[in-house]
């Protein structure tokens, strides 16, 4: 993905994201009860695109961070970029 590696609390079960590659693994092998929330889906959405264009990559790193925030998994350095 587009930018800085993202840094996620223990308790989200990762600690970094590195890359769209990642942060698709990530979201696989999370519990379903995540899966099914609207911003987990959005994310889930942008990732699978994320390999179509530079914007589409970007549009997958935005959406996967706005979801780990929602769930209060990013870091405090990370969750004010």
């Amino acid at each position: 993905m587009g930018s800085s590696p993202m840094k996620l609390k223990l308790e989200s079960g990762a600690n970094r994201i590195k890359s769209a590659d990642d942060a698709y693994s990530f979201r696989v092998h999370m519990r379903l009860s995540y899966q099914n929330k609207p911003h987990w889906q959005v994310a889930r959405q942008a990732i699978n695109q994320a390999c179509m264009s530079e914007v589409s990559e970007i549009r997958a790193w935005r959406s996967f961070r706005a979801a780990a925030a929602a769930e209060g998994w990013l870091e405090e350095s990370d969750s004010d970029l």
